[in-house]
């Protein structure tokens, strides 16, 4: 049985291998075919370059905002350190012994006893003995 076929016979089109092909020396640098692939390259990086510049100027500035808050909350720190070792202090002189007898003796009228003002009571006698 004879299948009559009208289109033409096709042929795969190769490369040709040679020896003169694979010798000749290939210029990696020539411009002309790396143009065409950095065009669509050079558009995406104009096209990025704005938003990283500005992405980099917000973090710029939110790095040296965090830092002025930081130091300014360091210094406040310092100084409530210094104002609570005066606090100590002051509250170290108030209630000194010497501090709270003046102030009993000013206020309330009372004084430290005397070896003759206090007496034990002796249960055997029914009298006070005094040291």
């Amino acid at each position: 049985m004879n299948y009559n076929n009208s289109t033409e016979a096709y042929m795969r089109s190769i490369a040709k291998i040679g020896g003169r092909q694979q010798i000749g020396s290939r210029d990696l640098f020539d411009l002309s075919g790396w143009l065409v692939l950095w065009k669509p390259v050079g558009r995406i990086m104009l096209m990025l370059f704005p938003v990283v510049l500005v992405i980099q100027m917000f973090v710029g500035s939110a790095v040296t905002n965090t830092e002025q808050t930081i130091s300014m909350i360091d210094n406040q720190r310092h100084e409530l350190m210094d104002k609570n070792i005066e606090l100590l202090a002051q509250k170290a002189s108030l209630w000194a012994p010497e501090n709270i007898e003046k102030l009993a003796g000013g206020k309330l009228a009372l004084y430290a006893t005397s070896g003759d003002q206090v007496g034990r009571f002796n249960r055997s006698n029914g009298t006070f003995v005094y040291p």
